[in-house]
Formats: structure tokens, C-alpha cells, sequence
């Protein structure tokens, strides 16, 4: 999902593409985007975006990325492994820790088995927050394991723009 975030979604694209590129990745960047006033709904962004980015290609794994988030660091792969992995483990905003043991917000890769397995993220989160925190517990009640990086790998940079809302994209890869 995006919203109201033009001068974020420039300097994340200008970023993530030599990024990708340089990870010799398949991939195609789905800008998702809540054009109107109501209160914002990212789960429902992302799930929306998931339907029709698998209508265009037969897609094997997703990364759901804000685009205010950077990576830093080339090992930090954009690519699904066996169980769901929360990729945004150190961000500069805070301190380069986590703010919590169980978040799953940031940017998180899920495979497209998974993510139909977890039947997508909750619709009943509008505004900001909770989507992550459920889609946390939607993995471990399915019995699969949040697996992240070593935090000297998994960090970002976090772009702020004081005059923007939120915005998300959806990256996909395909394995080599």
C-alpha cells in the first residue's frame, strides 16, 4: 500500500532497484495505492495488491515493504525461505534493536503458499497498526516460525518525509 507519499516513494525506488539488481533477482515492484479519504487500511492494500500481482505473474514469493525503509546492507536477500521471514529486524529509528520480540511489520517475505495458507492479512485494522501484530500470531497459530536475519544484516534506514502519511509496496521474486 501507498498513500500520499510521492518524495518516500522516489527515493525508495531509486534505492531498491540497484538493490534488487544487484541480488540477481527476478522481481517486479507493485505500487499499491488508497486513493481515497477514509481511514487507512494496509492489510487490505496488501491483500488487494497480492490478488492482482498474482493475476499478472505466477509469482513464488512476496515482500510487503514500506517504502520509508532502506535496506542497508546487500546480504540482507530479498527472497522467501521455508518459513516466513521479518526482514526489517534493525531499524535506525530505533537504535538498530527491535521495538518488540514479535513484530512483523516493516518488511516481511512470505511465500505465496504461506500467505494463502494465512489467508492473507486481517481487513478489520483500519488506521495504523495491528495488521503486523495479527498476521505475527496468524503464523505461529498455523504452527510455522517468524525467521529473520542477524541484525548486523537485516538494516535499514528509515526515510522520513514530516509532511507525508504511509506507504507500502509489494516487491515479488521468483526463484533463479
Amino acid at each position: 500500500p501507498y498513500r500520499d507519499r510521492s518524495s518516500q516513494l522516489a527515493v525508495f525506488l531509486r534505492h531498491i532497484h540497484p538493490f534488487l539488481r544487484a541480488q540477481d533477482l527476478h522481481y517486479r515492484i507493485y505500487i499499491i495505492n488508497q486513493a481515497d479519504e477514509h481511514l487507512f487500511n494496509r492489510a487490505m492494500l496488501m491483500n488487494a495488491g497480492f490478488t492482482e500481482v498474482m493475476q499478472d505473474y505466477s509469482w513464488d514469493c512476496c515482500i510487503f515493504h514500506d517504502v520509508d525503509l532502506l535496506p542497508e546492507d546487500d546480504r540482507n536477500l530479498y527472497t522467501c525461505p521455508t518459513q516466513p521471514r521479518h526482514m526489517s529486524v534493525a531499524v535506525d529509528k530505533f537504535k538498530y534493536k527491535l521495538p518488540y520480540k514479535t513484530i512483523f511489520g516493516g518488511v516481511a517475505a512470505l511465500s505465496v503458499d504461506h500467505f494463502r495458507k494465512l489467508n492473507g492479512f486481517s481487513n478489520q485494522f483500519w488506521g495504523w497498526g495491528g495488521e503486523d501484530d495479527d498476521m505475527a500470531n496468524r503464523i505461529q497459530h498455523h504452527r510455522l516460525k517468524v525467521t529473520r536475519y542477524k541484525p548486523e544484516i537485516a538494516r535499514y534506514t528509515m526515510h522520513t518525509d514530516p509532511e507525508q502519511a504511509s506507504g507500502w509496496t509489494l516487491t515479488t521474486t521468483q526463484a533463479n
